[in-house]
Parts: structure tokens; sequence; C-alpha cells
């Protein structure tokens, strides 16, 4: 199975080669992610697409009051985990 990064990857490139495929991913990233990957986004995570541009600046804050414990850093700068953890 391919990891959330690979995944975010394929959809990146392919955002990139096909107009109407970006477009909809803006406008329905569920259904266009579904399309791209053939991979279900469950009910319950919300997926919002910015699109950069020169005068906007996007800061994702983690939940707040989430500490990370050390295992889970290592995991994270490890790369571990799949599309299975949403």
């Amino acid at each position: 199975m391919k990891s959330h990064s690979q995944i975010q990857e394929q959809i990146l490139a392919k955002a990139e080669e096909d107009e109407r495929f970006r477009a909809q991913l803006l406008e329905n990233p569920k259904v266009a992610i579904k399309d791209a990957t053939g991979l279900s986004v469950p009910d319950g995570i919300n997926i919002r697409v910015l699109e950069d541009n020169a005068t906007d600046f996007h800061l994702v804050l983690p939940p707040a009051g989430r500490n990370l414990s050390d295992q889970e850093i290592s995991g994270v700068a490890g790369g571990i985990g799949d599309i299975d953890t949403w």
C-alpha cells in the first residue's frame, strides 16, 4: 500500500498536469482523490485544498493542546504511516 506522502505526491503531480483534475480537486477534493487514486476518504475526514499564490501564505497549526510523544515524533520523522491512519 502507498504511504500518505506517496499518495500526496501522486495527487499533486496529477493536478500539475491535468487542469480539469486541479479544478475538481479545488471544488470537491474527496471526489477528485477517489477518481485519481481509487481511495475513499472517510466521512469524518475533511479535506481543504488551497492554491498558493503570490499574496497568500498558508500556515497549518497542529491541534491545540496536543503534544507528540517521542515515539510519535520518531514515526513522523521516519515517514511511517499510510492512508489507513486517516
